[in-house]
């Protein structure tokens, strides 16, 4: 046992231990280890050392294994595995191997085994070899988690192959994998990527947002962009996490190629701040552009016009013709308005055949006449339109910055007064507007002066459009429209009024009525066993600021009886544009409240798709112009789709507007839209009309269930 190998030395002021206890020693440390140890002398491969781990394993104890052979020690059915590997340690090659080793209790593990030689120290003879050392690892949980990390590695290589979505792995940036989708998604052979470093590939533009990502750790999905091969990028959404692999931590990066819902996306945004039909700027785009313009001008104290255009006859080609041909005359219309003037100009359409020209920097009031000329003239040239050949004439209205107004809604004001007027006056011609163009201001005030009448004496009334589920036809919900009953004119509808109820500061008084009267009705309709079903209520701009409009609602429900459920209120998407928390402060309290909450007309107005996280909102209504020429359009069919998707990705409901053919109600419901509304089902009604398309409905029976709350 002298010949193992060196005991420490002892420092010269200390008494060498006696021999035994320097053999203790070692037998505490050998015993001590977790490893299998043993010692055999050469030639008789007879034990001459085994700590107590190796003695038990074979079934000796460290005094009874002494003397016995290696053969004799590990028995005949290891000896004959084991043979091969002792010839070779006893030619004095080291020797190092792995084998499966079967328990006494039937279990099976891995242990690796080194033989060593030993020679001896003599000097005389320096290279003769006197034993083995035999060192035994149970290295079974290594091989388990080799095992586990190769099946994860399999699993997550298969996966990598089938799924659509791009899959990048890298460590610290260079890339080390990616899956075959990531090669078809950017046009890459795996040989042009491995080995590069993932910000080669990703655009200078988008290279910092990347880079802080990585840096960060982060685990959330972010936007960026790649470059393919052939130079374009394509937008793609990421989201990394990190893993540990072979005791590095690697990234494996998910890529979605966003390139469809960017550009669905571009077209909301674009279709938000310009007419669908004609692809012109629309009313909130023309004042943000003639803010600007009148700004410059301000400032250069120079001139600007507003030209208002109206297209005289076009009710007869509609009529005549069909809304078809009328929508081809308006494009035809708004393509030769566009070619007529400057790139500094703007053409918008205001709607139905009413259409504006801001002119910017202009040099006299001889400059707006010669353009209204030559406006005159292009648009009375004949079209032809479905084989019909066709000649509208225009009556334009001018007004001048700043003699006719210093601000967006003067001007066009003013330019509307004098449009009027060369209707008035023989149609077909162009008028400057003059102070005494003012017979519509008397109108106006007369208006208002009636509606005030009209609020006070309640002369309104509500009519009912259903809303039904696409998936089955169940009645789910009543939208209630405000019509005025005037006491000479009949029966006035919303378009009429309601715009200048706004701009008069009188909407809120016709608001508060209507909701109160929804209330009260639907719970009366409650009270005599109809379905229960929500209404819907339109709330305007200016009746959604109201300081106390939650209060009034609370109080509105609670003078009706209604539980808040069934009141869902719909906002124009303009409500959204607030940077300064109201919205989302007011919004925040009637969720609480329990009323339902609905975005009307959307994909028309100006807000950010980012709010639609933000606010507590529950359902989405696609505007019937995106709804009208369906299926048809290719665009508003990508256009739903795209509104119905992102709707359905961020939990939230969707009804269609508008519905008018079985056409449109299929394509829809292909398309996973939840609930719909419009001439396919009914018309809005008045209450009686209501209750008999109620009674011809089978479901007009239907009682709410025992766990339905009160209503």
């Amino acid at each position: 046992m002298a010949e193992w190998g060196e005991v420490p030395r002892l420092a010269p002021d200390q008494a060498a231990p006696p021999n035994g206890s320097r053999d203790a020693m070692l037998r505490l440390i050998a015993d001590a280890v977790p490893a299998l140890m043993a010692y055999y002398d050469l030639p008789s491969l007879r034990c001459a050392f085994a700590n107590r781990r190796y003695a038990e394993d074979y079934g000796w104890t460290p005094d009874a294994i002494l003397g016995q052979t290696l053969r004799q020690a590990v028995g005949d059915a290891a000896w004959d595995v084991i043979e091969p590997h002792i010839r070779r340690a006893r030619s004095g090659e080291p020797v190092h191997y792995t084998r499966e080793q079967r328990l006494p209790s039937g279990a099976l593990r891995v242990i690796e085994v080194n033989l060593i030689p030993h020679f001896s120290s003599d000097e005389a003879a320096p290279r003769r070899q006197i034993g083995i050392f035999v060192l035994i690892n149970d290295v079974s949980h290594h091989v388990e988690a080799e095992g586990a990390l190769r099946d994860s590695e399999e699993r997550l290589r298969k996966f990598a192959e089938v799924t659509n979505e791009g899959i990048v792995f890298h460590l610290k940036g260079i890339i080390t994998d990616v899956n075959p989708a990531l090669l078809a998604m950017t046009g890459y052979a795996l040989a042009d990527l491995l080995g590069r470093h993932a910000m080669d590939f990703v655009p200078d533009s988008w290279r910092q947002v990347s880079i802080d990502y990585l840096a960060a750790a982060r685990e959330d999905p972010y936007e960026t962009a790649l470059i393919h091969k052939d130079g374009h990028e394509i937008p793609v959404e990421m989201i990394g996490k990190s893993m540990s692999l072979r005791g590095e931590v690697h990234r494996i990066v998910v890529v979605r190629d966003i390139t469809t819902r960017k550009e669905a996306q571009r077209r909301i945004e674009f279709l938000a701040l310009h007419d669908p039909l004609t692809q012109l700027p629309n009313r909130i785009y023309l004042k943000e552009r003639l803010a600007q313009v009148l700004a410059l001008a301000r400032r250069r104290d120079g001139l600007a016009a507003v030209l208002f255009i109206d297209l005289d006859n076009f009710k007869t080609v509609n009529d005549s013709l069909g809304h078809h041909a009328g929508d081809l005359l308006l494009r035809e219309m708004a393509r030769r308005l566009s070619a007529a003037v400057r790139e500094a100009d703007m053409v918008s359409r205001l709607g139905g055949d009413e259409f504006l020209v801001v002119l910017a920097d202009i040099g006299s009031r001889e400059d707006a006449a010669g353009v209204a000329d030559k406006l005159l003239a292009i648009v009375n040239e004949a079209v032809e339109i479905e084989g019909h050949l066709l000649s509208v004439s225009p009556s334009i209205g001018i007004g001048l910055f700043p003699d006719d107004g210093d601000n967006a809604d003067d001007l066009i004001r003013h330019a509307d007064a004098a449009m009027y007027h060369a209707k008035d006056s023989g149609r077909g011609h162009y008028q400057f507007f003059t102070p005494d163009m003012s017979q519509r201001a008397f109108d106006a005030l007369h208006m208002e002066s009636q509606l005030r009448e009209a609020i006070a004496g309640e002369q309104f009334v509500l009519h009912y459009q259903p809303q039904l589920s696409l998936a089955d036809g169940r009645l789910v919900g009543l939208e209630a429209l405000v019509r005025w009953q005037h006491p000479q004119r009949g029966l006035i509808g919303p378009d009429a009024f309601v715009p200048f109820a706004e701009a008069r500061g009188l909407i809120a008084g016709i608001g508060r009525w209507v909701l109160c009267e929804a209330c009260r009705q639907l719970k009366a309709w409650f009270g005599a066993g109809w379905p229960m079903v929500p209404v819907a209520v339109n709330l305007s701009a200016i009746e959604f600021r109201q300081p106390s409009l939650v209060q009034d609602i609370t109080e509105i429900l609670a003078a009706a009886g209604l539980a808040p459920q069934y009141l869902e209120i719909e906002l124009t998407e303009s409500v959204l544009m607030d940077p300064g928390g109201f919205a989302l402060g007011t919004l925040s309290k009637l969720k609480a409240l329990g009323v339902g909450l609905a975005i009307d007309d959307f994909g028309t107005g100006y807000s950010s798709l980012a709010y639609l996280k933000r606010y507590p909102i529950d359902k989405l209504k696609i505007d019937r112009s995106f709804v009208c020429d369906i299926p048809g359009d290719g665009d508003d069919v990508a256009i739903t789709t795209a509104i119905v998707q992102m709707a359905h990705s961020l939990k939230l409901l969707t009804v269609a507007e508008g519905v008018e053919t079985p056409e449109q109600r299929a394509l829809l419901q292909s398309l996973g839209c939840d609930e719909y509304q419009g001439y396919l089902i009914a018309r809005p009604m008045d209450t009686a009309a209501l209750q008999a398309w109620m009674a011809q409905r089978s479901d007009n029976a239907v009682q709410p269930s025992s766990n339905s709350p009160s209503p």
